[in-house]
């Protein structure tokens, strides 16, 4: 928009005005200025002209015999556009006047309006607020426009996650599974739709059941693509086992092969696993720990033990070596293990505090993944600020 004092401008400005020498006086000065007039007489072709040509400024009489300026100021300030009205009034209709501003008029002058300057300051501050309007209207649209973008945008990466996470909830295991007097169970909470913890087992034969609880750094998708690889890896060391080879492949050296393969892909993630086969003929646990945390419990005839781990994380160093552990369990047994999402929800002051807590309870007989998600107020949170994993091993000889 060209500004008023430019001639020839594209502004165009509408009277709507009774008075043939108001008219010539008015319409004179603003055309002196660049400005295009139009002039009506009364308020219907008043209107319709406004309708179809929506002009920036309307001067307007507030009242007179064949003009109800009031009526058509509160079209024009209904309507969608940004039309400014500027009523005129002789001195005695102060209380139209009044009605007028109240209505959304921009400004309003006295009769005779013998000083063009009055006039033009206010045709030029109604084209101020016009050209403003203009502009929010039109930001108002672009924003809109960003908004119903990224609304589309995060309906399509809603469906992308749905679509991921039905992925993921098939890689994963039954939520509970009996292998003779050995019962697994899990649950995962997941921070958005997709988890970086991640949980499976499987059997190594007749007399081994083998299992890990992982927590990739950070969570969602980028982590859960991770899951997807860990996957593989555990399809793998099932595979060997199915080769006659007489013995499974260690945790140690199943961690070691993790590393070795994570590192190269330059993902930026890294994992803290605790890994382990149970050999039910022999009674033992195997287990190796890379940087896992809190220590899983183990819960025996001969009372609760954390199993420590000093292994370093999977995918963050080149060289590093993982030990294998091995722990008598007895005829029965109960072994818990959490991912560190759970002390990010526990009131407990310290971790010191929370994993006593953990140790407390478990060692009082609360093993199974109900009585934990009650004990631990896990049902009742509708979000968790990390993903949380919980997997219980039990052994109870029918």
């Amino acid at each position: 928009m060209k500004s008023p004092q430019t001639p020839g401008n594209d502004v165009t400005i509408l009277l709507i005005d009774q008075l043939s020498e108001l008219q010539a006086h008015i319409s004179g000065c603003l055309r002196d200025e660049g400005f295009h007039v139009h002039i009506e007489s009364e308020s219907e072709p008043g209107l319709r002209f406004w309708a179809e040509h929506h002009p920036e400024v309307v001067i307007c009489d507030v009242a007179s015999p064949d003009i109800d300026g009031l009526s058509i100021l509160s079209e024009i300030t209904a309507s969608e556009y940004s039309t400014q009205v500027i009523m005129i009034s002789d001195a005695g209709e102060m209380d139209d006047v009044v009605k007028a501003l109240r209505l959304g008029a921009t400004d309003f002058l006295l009769k005779p309006i013998s000083d063009p300057e009055v006039l033009l300051h206010a045709v030029k501050r109604a084209l101020d607020e016009h050209g403003l309007q203009v502009q929010n209207s039109h930001y108002r649209e672009q924003l809109e426009q960003t908004n119903r973008e990224l609304n589309n945008s995060l309906r399509l990466l809603k469906e992308d996650q749905e679509a991921a996470r039905v992925v993921q909830l098939k890689m994963l295991p039954e939520p509970k599974k009996r292998y003779g007097d050995i019962e697994i169970e899990y649950r995962i909470i997941p921070s958005l739709y997709l988890s970086g913890d991640f949980v499976d087992y499987f059997s190594l034969g007749q007399d081994r059941i083998g299992f890990y609880l992982a927590d990739v750094s950070g969570h969602g998708a980028s982590s859960a693509f991770v899951t997807v690889l860990l996957k593989t890896m555990a399809n793998r060391v099932k595979q060997h086992f199915s080769k006659d080879q007489p013995e499974p492949l260690r945790p140690a050296e199943i961690l070691k092969r993790a590393n070795d393969e994570l590192l190269p892909l330059g993902l930026g993630k890294h994992l803290a696993v605790f890994c382990g086969y149970i050999d039910y003929a022999s009674r033992r646990l195997v287990y190796c720990s890379a940087a896992h945390f809190p220590p899983p419990i183990l819960v025996t005839n001969g009372g609760a033990l954390a199993l420590e781990g000093s292994g370093l994380p999977v995918g963050l160093f080149e060289e590093v070596v993982y030990e294998n552990q091995e722990v008598s369990l007895g005829d029965s047994f109960d072994l818990v293990v959490f991912s560190d999402g759970i002390l990010e929800v526990m009131p407990q002051h310290s971790v010191a505090e929370k994993e006593q807590y953990l140790m407390e309870i478990v060692s009082k007989g609360i093993h199974n993944i109900g009585q934990l998600l009650d004990h631990l107020d896990l049902r009742s949170k509708d979000a968790v600020p990390d993903d949380i994993a919980l997997m219980t091993v039990s052994c109870s000889p029918r």
